[in-house]
């Protein structure tokens, strides 16, 4: 399963590399960061993401794909982190992608 969102995230995003973010903004980053890139692959039915939309959404967080594949790579085997990690991550996604279905439903209606 790791395995997989680290593929996932290295399709989507690639950068130089550089130092593991600070601690403190390390989670709510790469949560924010996957959350959107993720949500831009389903919304646009593709596989891939342009690299300007990519760069633009690695720029709302700060950071870089090789960022977020460090992050996978430093806390991967942490079982309990991982589990918190992408149960948060799927609960987001689906919240986002419920407000993205009603948004266009209500836009059908106007």
């Amino acid at each position: 399963m790791v395995f997989a969102i680290a593929l996932t995230v290295g399709w989507s995003c690639s950068g130089d590399a550089t130092d593991v973010f600070d601690d403190s903004v390390e989670r709510e980053a790469f949560i924010g960061a996957y959350v959107d890139l993720r949500a831009e692959v389903l919304g646009s039915g593709t596989t891939e993401i342009q690299g300007d939309v990519r760069d633009s959404i690695l720029a709302v967080y700060g950071v870089t794909g090789e960022e977020l594949l460090e992050f996978v790579d430093i806390h991967g085997e942490d079982v309990e982190f991982m589990g918190g990690l992408w149960g948060e991550i799927e609960g987001l996604l689906t919240e986002r992608l419920q407000q993205d279905a009603r948004d266009e439903a209500n836009d059908g209606l106007e």
